[in-house]
């Protein structure tokens, strides 16, 4: 299994907290300490072993996975209350001969790829990139503080972007009336305690491998791993539907699509995940990102690879990720210019060899960048200011994207957004004013753009802002369009009394509307290209 870029999740401010904790520590040795680690790093890849994760989430949810590894086969089973009289069976992957049985107990059951199932909770995805004990590395400045029984107690500083985030968090809150002892209060003085005295980690005295983890919203407790003087059975589960076969050669009719799939109606928000929805089979896989959510961006290279965001393991941002759909392998965008902040809205220009993206360090305060897939020094575009989406006109010589109007007159007179067209030297001119809250390029030579008006309705223009056309009945009650390559049609959302939300096809013309093979559910953030 690929041990390495694994993104898990980042929430609210108090995820953070989390993060930053741990035990306190004291003093040296660390160079046998990461010799050890990574001779068991070795034998973890290439030899059969057994151990047992323990994992809570910040609401409290415990999760126990036991895993049993044959390299390259394994087997994780992962029980929701491991530490109850009654621990209750959650979910079963069985990985065996490159593929992985999936068995959701009361759920989904079937054969794929790696990383493709689409699991009911994310959490799964979660949980099983997490399983495998991380070695210890030494970094710069890390200490020795001290031994506990078996454990060994290591202080290493922030990372950077860590630290860059915390203080981002900091700088923020500066500004926001906090009410002396508010779990707010609280938060923040935590972030600044650990802003002092880093990060402590918990390392196996024996193997070198880690005990304790505070990712950004999972706490980790690894037992000991046993190594196997003989290789265990990973049994071969056989008799499930296989949803393994390989992408399409057309992939015209390929979507990325966020889902979350055990949402029901009366349910709270559960946590999305990306994956590819086939319109015209129905056929939904997830993006196959080794770890936490990612969710969707825009498609690249003939769209056999996808670019997508997620939040990094480290819980020092939203990292920005090209994945290839194919082989299953993933590589980070944009280096250190996007450590310690939010990357969003990922668009594909028209000849695909250049990416824009949004960045920002502050909440609703964006900067345009611009790279290329391997582009380890994005450069940066206009002014930062409340940008929301981005899109290549036809011809890439400009984006549009829809600005929220900041001038105090029509922020006084509530004027909403507007859509705005950014040269390639950063130039700013807008198209059009006082509109709702989308747009995006649309039309078969990119030469429209699809937008919601003030009245919820959409409606189309030309690149200046002319021509307005309604479209169809004006599409009332649809949201999120996302276009196709070719611009004549787009996916919408539909919903309905329950707050059940499902994908169809628009005609951009005519305004018709034509159903997809799906179950109405939680859908959200389409892209077509």
């Amino acid at each position: 299994m690929e041990l390495s870029s694994r993104p898990a999740s980042i929430g609210a401010l108090y995820f953070l907290v989390g993060l930053l904790s741990g035990d306190l520590c004291a003093q040296t040795g660390l160079d046998e300490l990461e010799a050890k680690a990574k001779e068991s790093r070795i034998r973890l890849q290439t030899g059969p072993a057994r151990w047992t994760v323990r994992a809570t989430t910040p609401a409290g949810a415990k999760f126990g996975v036991r895993v049993v590894s044959a390299p390259p086969n394994f087997e994780a089973r992962i029980l929701l209350k491991p530490d109850s009289n009654k621990p209750e069976p959650f979910a079963r992957i069985v990985a065996h001969s490159g593929k992985w049985a999936v068995e959701e107990f009361g759920g989904r059951k079937g054969i794929y790829r790696p990383w493709e199932a689409p699991f009911s909770y994310e959490v799964v995805a979660l949980l099983l990139s997490e399983a495998w004990p991380p070695p210890y590395t030494r970094g710069k400045d890390h200490t020795l503080r001290g031994k506990r029984g078996e454990t060994l107690l290591v202080r290493a500083p922030l990372s950077a972007a860590q630290r860059t985030l915390a203080e981002s968090f900091l700088a923020e809150s500066g500004t926001t009336a906090v009410e002396p002892g508010s779990e707010l209060a609280r938060n923040l003085a935590a972030i600044r305690t650990r802003l002092t005295e880093g990060n402590h980690l918990r390392v196996d005295l024996e193997t070198g491998l880690m005990e304790h983890l505070v990712l950004a919203n999972l706490e980790l407790e690894y037992t000991r791993v046993e190594w196997l003087d003989e290789l265990p059975e990973i049994p071969i589960l056989n008799t499930y539907p296989d949803f393994s076969a390989p992408l399409p050669g057309d992939r015209d009719g390929l979507i990325m699509i966020g889902r979350a799939g055990a949402w029901r109606p009366g349910y709270p928000a559960l946590d999305s995940g990306g994956q590819l929805l086939n319109l015209d089979t129905g056929k939904v896989v997830r993006i196959p990102f080794a770890g936490s959510s990612c969710m969707p961006g825009c498609f690249s290279d003939e769209r056999s690879k996808v670019v997508v965001t997620s939040r990094e393991n480290d819980g020092s941002g939203v990292g920005l990720y090209l994945v290839d759909l194919g082989k299953g392998k993933q590589m980070r965008l944009g280096g250190e210019t996007f450590a310690g902040g939010f990357c969003d809205y990922p668009v594909i220009s028209p000849d695909g060899t250049r990416l824009a993206v949004t960045f920002s360090r502050k909440r609703l305060i964006r900067r345009i960048y611009l790279l290329t897939p391997e582009d380890e020094k994005p450069q940066p575009l206009g002014k930062a200011q409340d940008i929301r989406g981005l899109s290549w006109v036809g011809d890439g010589s400009a984006l549009v994207a829809l600005v929220a109007d900041a001038r105090p007159e029509k922020a006084r007179s509530g004027s909403g957004f507007r859509i705005v067209r950014f040269g390639l030297d950063g130039e700013e001119t807008e198209i059009r004013g006082n509109v709702g809250e989308f747009a995006t390029v649309a039309g078969k030579e990119s030469e429209r753009i699809l937008y919601q008006d003030r009245d919820k309705l959409w409606y189309t223009c030309n690149l200046e802002g002319k021509e307005v056309a309604r479209v169809g009945n004006g599409l009332g009650g649809l949201t999120f369009p996302a276009v196709n390559p070719d611009g004549t049609h787009a996916v919408m959302l539909e919903h309905d009394a329950q707050e059940r939300s499902w994908p169809v096809v628009v005609d951009l013309v005519s305004g018709k509307k034509f159903p997809v093979k799906v179950e109405r559910g939680r859908w959200l953030l389409p892209a077509w290209r």
